[in-house]
């Protein structure tokens, strides 16, 4: 589902770019490459780390694997490299991206507190995650108030990436707009077709996040010369889709 902003609440700042972005050089642009969210060990002592770690194992996944979903077991884990997204989905497939979900974070944590399952959890580039025994994770979050305090951090900063990544679907600037509707079309497509690409014209990515044709062109012609994507009629693909994940959590309200 993608926030359609109509084209005229851009129309000034699009006639202002004609030789730059968003304000800024179009072959300059500062790719931001560090990685959001919280590192979840950090927040517990060397003891409640080796706690939490008691009996969890390793799993790797391949790029485009569903690793949660609604109705399935019960999982709590943290990503120890790659990317992956969360997402909802409804019966007649449109999908919303919730958050991507970087390494060093813990996913699922509700779970620990007893709440279902209700979204899908799907590996976008190639991963390896640490899979928690979710029984001896809910005896320290009742009785370790570091652990506590550790999963109410993590759920605290769930929340305001959320609201962040809603506002930057609409308020983010021209490549943080662009950087989220390709990632996010590139992620359905993938469970689809196997592969991160996006099959869309120049004007059907410019109606997407309320800009011009023009811009979007310079947007892409950046992100080709720093090989983040290439580009074919009718068809961008991803090349790099942990940068196009950077951008987006650099958003800042």
């Amino acid at each position: 589902m993608r926030n359609m902003v109509p084209n005229s609440a851009f129309r000034l700042v699009d006639q202002t770019l004609e030789q730059n972005v968003d304000g800024e050089p179009a072959d300059d642009w500062p790719w931001a490459m560090q990685e959001a969210g919280i590192d979840f060990l950090s927040l517990v002592s060397p003891t409640n780390r080796r706690r939490i770690l008691e009996g969890s194992t390793r799993a790797n996944y391949p790029a485009g694997a569903i690793v949660i979903k609604p109705g399935g077991p019960q999982r709590v884990f943290l990503v120890e490299r790659g990317l992956a997204r969360c997402y909802w989905s409804v019966p007649d497939g449109r999908q919303a991206t919730i958050a991507f979900l970087h390494p060093k974070e813990l996913v699922c944590a509700a779970t620990v507190a007893g709440h279902p399952l209700c979204t899908f959890v799907q590996v976008i580039t190639e991963s390896t995650l640490t899979m928690l025994d979710p029984e001896p994770l809910h005896q320290l979050a009742a009785t370790e108030i570091e652990v506590a305090a550790a999963i109410s951090k993590h759920l605290s900063m769930r929340l305001r990436t959320a609201h962040r990544l809603v506002a930057a679907r609409s308020l983010g600037s021209i490549r943080e707009r662009v950087a989220y509707d390709l990632l996010d079309r590139a992620s359905q497509s993938q469970l689809v077709v196997g592969r991160l690409e996006v099959n869309a014209t120049q004007a059907d990515l410019a109606d997407s996040i309320g800009s011009s044709r023009e811009v979007i062109s310079r947007a892409l012609t950046s992100l080709r010369a720093k090989g983040i994507v290439e580009t074919a009629p009718g068809v961008v693909r991803i090349l790099a889709p942990t940068a196009l994940a950077s951008i987006v959590s650099a958003f800042v309200t």
